[in-house]
């Protein structure tokens, strides 16, 4: 489920864009902000498409080795077993995950049958799959197990697929974790659905998800020039182009969220920058942060820039 923390990396990756950028016009930033949250669900449907198209090309498979005398009648039969998994047949039929193909333009495309062929290899080696083709009467419930455990243990930790997405968003590293959980819980509220399966949704607010990460945006960029004025205060005449960039756009991400979210705690937005400056910044990154931050916050707060209603003012 997509949270605030997922929102704050996103807005760090999208002002360190727009920083990059030759030309900095703030509604071409704002569309590349929104482009870059919607990247998660397309490869949320994505990773749904992969495991449609890897049910449906064991039969593929399953034909070309028949054709070429490579296997006996047990083994070709084996595969077709995999080819009939309810999955597949769940997405197929979901009026949502249709709308997605088609919104994503990828309705009509067919993986790579190299690539299907390399993935499909590799979990036809794995001990549940190997169980499962073995069993001549299947259920429901164990279709739905199986496809579970070789997302989890084959799908999820495969290189081959890392390079996949790795092509198709530059932010799949930081994007996997999420979208890896969303499709084990589809999964998962698959065998919940009696017949009505639906996509989960990655966000319950998604309009109050981007007015929070475009408000804080739209306040980073628009005071950036009064935002570097407040960091070279704080730094005693450094001059903020000797900070690192990454630092400093932590700074200014977290002023605008305290300026911004009236409901957000200071201490809680400047933990989840620091938290933040760890993964994507210098190892002494954070102690510098939160020096200036806990600074700058008792600044705005005192002169009245900082302003917190409601459970903003706890803590």
């Amino acid at each position: 489920m997509l949270n605030r923390r997922h929102l704050r990396l996103k807005l760090l990756q999208s002002l360190y864009a727009y920083h990059q950028s030759e030309v900095r016009d703030l509604q071409k930033g704002e569309g590349e902000l929104m482009r870059n949250i919607e990247k998660m669900t397309e490869a949320y449907i994505l990773s749904l498409k992969l495991i449609d198209d890897l049910i449906y090309y064991t039969n593929t498979w399953a034909d070309e080795r028949d054709g070429k005398m490579l296997a006996t009648i047990q083994n070709v039969k084996a595969p077709r077993k995999f080819a009939e998994n309810v999955f597949a047949g769940y997405l197929n039929n979901c009026d949502a995950y249709l709308a997605f193909l088609k919104k994503y333009k990828i309705k009509g495309q067919t993986l790579d049958p190299g690539f299907l062929r390399k993935l499909f290899m590799d979990f036809s080696e794995n001990e549940a799959y190997q169980a499962y083709i073995k069993n001549d009467e299947r259920t429901e419930s164990e279709d739905l197990q199986l496809i579970n455990t070789l997302y989890k243990k084959v799908i999820l930790k495969s290189e081959v697929v890392d390079a996949f997405f790795e092509e198709k968003t530059i932010y799949w590293e930081s994007d996997k974790d999420l979208v890896g959980a969303s499709v084990v819980k589809t999964i998962k509220e698959a065998s919940k659905s009696k017949g009505d399966f639906r996509l989960i949704e990655l966000t319950r607010d998604w309009d109050g998800d981007w007015l929070f990460a475009q408000g804080v945006f739209r306040k980073a960029v628009l005071s950036d020039e009064s935002f570097d004025k407040l960091i070279q205060e704080k730094t005693r005449g450094w001059d903020v182009d000797r900070i690192a960039l990454m630092d400093v756009l932590i700074i200014k991400l977290a002023i605008a969220e305290m300026i911004v979210e009236t409901a957000i705690p200071v201490k809680v937005t400047m933990n989840e920058y620091l938290e933040l400056s760890k993964s994507y910044s210098t190892p002494k990154s954070s102690n510098f942060i939160n020096g200036i931050l806990d600074n700058l916050s008792k600044e705005l707060v005192s002169n009245g820039e900082i302003l917190k209603i409601g459970r903003g003012l706890v803590g």
